[in-house]
């Protein structure tokens, strides 16, 4: 019945009037360009969630109307975020990385690394196996790279490749997503892992004169938060993605043998690329080489303060470069789809204007005033935590965390509360999302097309509901005994 009720719902007769209704309803209790603003983001989030139609295409009406609501100036701020265009380059680098053979290549030595020595024919045993070790290992990228976005742009042709290996789905998506998550909300235990953890931070030291160091933060969030954080997240996707009984994995590596192992009795043939597809040439070598390069630029940005996005440019340029590169840049529209840069700059600019006319901090100040003053820390923190989880289902993670950060202190000092766990507590909130449209990382994952909208949103929300239920409770006793 209540699949039935959903599937109704998402039909664009049914979606369409949901939406302006919401909208309508907003303008009507807000009023004023606020209301406006809040109105063309209610209607947004009910396409956003229902999806009656792609949520690039939602994403121009969106524009379009804050183009009419307020100005073309405001609706195009998104285009001018580098969010947007890290994402946009991050998928040429995806189409580089794949046409190289480095994703083939790179596939093939993680699994040589994690398939079972004992030479065992379970997909299931191989597909714990290959979980395992590619969380564990893209969540200590996590200490390289300060971007949980570059980190998953980087990864996802990879694991896709490794993913292609087994013929079910469900270990396809499971492999792509495991790893992907470990690195995303395992993040908020590194102060230098994620945006949002950088930014809040920044604030509190440029605002209130309260820096966090690198070391403290770790203290107080990696324990919980990061690495027990990331089993939680390998244990969310096992449960809901894992072969069955009888699936076939492809076991070859890249030595010559094509031999392919079946998961069952009958002996029928598993899927994957086979190692005679394997490429020749340097274009691999190449393409880490040109890696490298935005690494390097990555891991000395506080050196030289250049966006990420610098890196991502400096890598699509030599990736590309004739002569040089590993694939022709004519060839790209055969693969690109750009249309998810439409959906990212409608979720920018619905948050640059929520914060522009003032409405975002007017709620923020308004969930922050219902905490009593004298409330416990752990009260404090758990309220302070629920206000970033709603804020975030309005605005993007590094707008709240820009909007929310000075309300958020200004509450502290008056409420007499610690500020470093405040800061941090904020920032977990921001690491905890059920929609795409809520992060541009998940966004990035949508954009790469391995997987359905309906099973990033399952397992983002079952990701999120797992931190706040077992988790946020023991994180909040931790932060109890430190002070």
């Amino acid at each position: 019945m209540a699949r039935t009720v959903v599937s109704a719902a998402k039909a664009p007769r049914v979606a369409f009037p949901l939406a302006l209704l919401a909208g309508a309803a907003t303008v009507a209790s807000i009023g004023g360009d606020g209301g406006a603003i809040a109105g063309i983001a209610a209607g947004s989030i009910v396409l956003w969630v229902l999806t009656p139609v792609a949520p690039a295409y939602t994403g121009i009406l969106a524009i379009g109307a804050i183009a009419a609501a307020l100005s073309p100036a405001a609706a195009l701020t998104g285009f001018r975020s580098s969010a947007t265009w890290l994402i946009g380059f991050g998928l040429l680098m995806g189409i580089a990385t794949r046409r190289s053979g480095l994703a083939d290549a790179a596939g093939r030595v993680l699994t040589r690394r994690a398939l079972p020595s004992d030479g065992s024919v379970d997909a299931r045993v191989v597909y714990r196996r290959f979980l395992v070790a590619l969380s564990l290992a893209a969540h200590a990228l996590a200490l390289l790279i300060p971007s949980s976005l570059v980190r998953v742009l980087l990864l996802a042709p990879i694991l896709s490749e490794i993913g292609g290996r087994f013929d079910s789905r469900q270990a396809r998506v499971g492999v792509y997503l495991g790893p992907l998550f470990a690195t995303f909300y395992g993040s908020s235990g590194v102060l230098t892992a994620d945006l949002p953890n950088i930014i809040i931070s920044g604030l509190g030291e440029s605002v209130a004169g309260h820096p966090i160091a690198w070391t403290e933060w770790l203290v107080h969030m990696y324990p919980v938060m990061g690495l027990t954080r990331v089993f939680v997240v390998v244990a969310v996707v096992y449960a809901m993605f894992r072969p069955p009984a009888g699936s076939a994995v492809d076991r070859s590596l890249d030595d010559g043998s094509a031999e392919r192992v079946a998961g069952d009795a009958t002996g029928e043939a598993g899927i994957g690329p086979a190692a005679s597809d394997a490429p020749t040439g340097r274009s691999p070598a190449r393409m880490l080489a040109f890696l490298s390069v935005g690494v390097a630029v990555w891991l000395t940005d506080f050196l030289h303060g250049l966006d990420p996005v610098v890196g991502a440019i400096a890598v699509v340029a030599l990736a590309f470069a004739p002569g040089v590169g590993v694939a022709r840049f004519e060839e790209v529209g055969e693969e690109l789809d750009v249309s998810i840069l439409f959906f990212v700059a409608a979720v920018l600019a619905i948050g640059d204007g929520l914060a522009a006319t003032g409405l975002s901090e007017r709620a923020a100040t308004t969930l922050l005033g219902t905490v009593p003053a004298d409330a416990p820390l752990v009260v404090a923190l758990a309220l302070v935590f629920a206000t970033t989880v709603l804020l975030a289902f309005a605005m993007e993670g590094l707008a709240v965390a820009s909007v929310l950060t000075p309300v958020v202190i200004t509450y502290a000092e008056s409420a007499g509360l610690p500020l470093t766990p405040v800061l941090m507590i904020e920032a977990l909130g921001l690491s905890n999302y059920f929609f795409p449209y809520q992060s541009a990382v998940l966004i990035a994952i949508l954009a790469e097309g391995d997987v359905e909208t309906s099973e990033l949103i399952r397992t983002t929300a079952a990701c999120t509901l797992a931190t706040i239920a077992v988790l946020l409770p023991i994180h909040l006793g931790w932060m109890a005994a430190l002070y």
